[in-house]
């Protein structure tokens, strides 16, 4: 029963979903050109402060650690 309730409310969604688009159409269209501007704003920001901190990444310098001295051999002693 209760697949069948999911199921019907679902399609009474959809159903009033639908019609909201069909009778509010201006309305939508000016909703989703904002969200496609916003985002384009997001996206653009991210990408800049992305390159922002590649950049600053690309200019230090590694520092490279002079190689370790090789073990001291154990001495033998002569008799």
């Amino acid at each position: 029963m209760g697949k069948v309730l999911s199921i019907l409310m679902g399609l009474i969604l959809m159903a009033l979903g639908v019609w909201g688009i069909i009778a509010w159409r201006a309305d939508v269209v000016a909703f989703i050109k904002a969200a496609v501007v916003i985002m384009a704003v997001l996206i653009g920001l991210g990408i800049f402060v992305f390159g922002v901190s590649e950049l600053r990444a690309g200019d230090e310098q590694p520092t490279v650690d002079a190689p370790a001295p090789p073990p001291e051999q154990p001495t033998v002693p002569s008799a």
